[in-house]
């Protein structure tokens, strides 16, 4: 006979309502869960691959082994590729010939962007080129907003420079070779000698660097004089603007608000080569973001005291740079590697007059293995110029 609570009912009774409301309860959560269960059959979800190789594979033709993931780094607001890697690279078109705009059709060429689409087709991923500022991807000895800002994977032909820039980013391997020589910009005396000559260490002068531009503004500190085989010392360095910083830093050096210029060496043939009419250097034929004017000065009003110096950097010119950690050179330099070694690759550095400052393969000729050096990549000690050449040797 049951036992009686003190209300009146039995015990037994309680445990039939407790059992009661258990199986309620657990009725209610199943009901839940089946609910969930098949509204998570609406949805595709695309989680992150865990093991990077099935990244590079994928680069080259590999598949996924069923796995679904994302096949490059997640960018916000860009739909990720679905059977193979969608990469966003970016460039500013003021640098020719790696990037610049045709005045005839209005379109971003060069190097750079021919490279990205002769290896989206090798490797099997798609490309899409963008614009932007270089500052949005180095500026103030800093990555730039763009690159931090996931407004691209990556910012295309920097080069690979010691120093702030290893520190912050990550740099594919190079398309060409060490082919960016650092140098000194110096005013020219009326007489054609130069106002600082390539013995001096530059103690008490100011030097304007290309702000956003190797070689950096560390940069000056892993070089030597090649005159003397001393390091510089005692100088006050400083950035250009951004905003047409080429020509500002000329600006400024010619005058007199800075001594010297911490420049590419070649930066000038690039400049009056390219965009610039050749009879008439007053005159921009294809209307460039640099002064032709300014530029044609060069042997005239300024020249180099310094040539040759590659110390400042690791490497030639590299396809890509993002961000720290990206890990889009899984992707990219098993492709590039491939890519050097094909025909194509000779063709489009032919086209775009890189063939001496690529990496020869065996489409080269014989010559392209045993060619001299243009004067600009040779120590300024090896000089037999002269100052109105723009390339001033070092004194006696």
């Amino acid at each position: 006979m049951a036992e009686k609570d003190v209300e009146g009912g039995t015990r037994s009774d309680g445990r039939l309502i407790q059992v009661a409301v258990g199986l309620a309860l657990l009725s209610f959560f199943g009901v839940i869960v089946s609910i969930a269960l098949t509204a998570s059959q609406d949805f595709e979800c695309t989680p992150i691959a865990t093991d990077s190789s099935t990244n590079a594979e994928d680069a080259n033709g590999g598949s996924t082994g069923g796995f679904l993931s994302l096949l490059e780094p997640y960018l916000p607001g860009i739909m990720a590729g679905k059977t193979r890697p969608k990469l966003i690279l970016s460039t500013e078109p003021n640098w020719p010939p790696y990037a610049f705009i045709n005045p005839q059709t209005g379109n971003n060429e060069g190097m750079a962007t021919d490279l990205a689409k002769g290896m989206a087709k090798l490797c099997n991923f798609d490309v899409v080129i963008t614009q932007t500022k270089w500052t949005e991807c180095w500026v103030d000895q800093a990555a730039g907003q763009g690159l931090l800002n996931g407004d691209y994977h990556a910012c295309m032909t920097y080069t690979h420079s010691k120093g702030a820039r290893d520190r912050q980013m990550d740099f594919s391997h190079a398309l060409l070779k060490n082919n960016q020589p650092a140098g000194l910009l110096v005013r020219l005396n009326d007489d054609g000698t130069p106002e600082i000559d390539g013995k001096h260490n530059l103690d008490g002068k100011k030097v304007v660097h290309v702000n956003g531009w190797t070689p950096d503004e560390d940069g000056l500190g892993f070089v030597l004089n090649e005159c003397s085989g001393e390091r510089f010392s005692g100088y006050e360095i400083f950035p250009s603007s951004t905003e047409n910083p080429n020509d500002d830093a000329l600006s400024k050096l010619l005058n007199g608000t800075a001594d010297a210029m911490w420049v590419f060496v070649n930066q000038d043939k690039h400049y009056k080569n390219a965009g610039c009419d050749a009879g008439n250097p007053n005159k921009q034929s294809s209307s460039p973001d640099w002064d032709c004017a300014k530029w044609a000065g060069f042997g005239k009003k300024f020249a180099f005291i310094q040539t040759g110096m590659f110390s400042h950097a690791h490497n030639g010119t590299t396809f890509t740079v993002s961000k720290k950690g990206s890990g889009l050179n899984e992707i990219v330099n098993p492709c590039l590697d491939r890519f050097v070694e094909t025909k194509e690759y000779y063709e489009m550095c032919v086209k775009h007059g890189l063939d001496y400052e690529c990496f020869p393969n065996s489409y080269f000729p014989e010559e392209y293995f045993t060619r001299n050096a243009p004067v600009w990549e040779l120590p300024t000690k090896d000089l037999q110029t002269k100052c109105e050449d723009g390339y001033c040797a070092c004194p006696v």
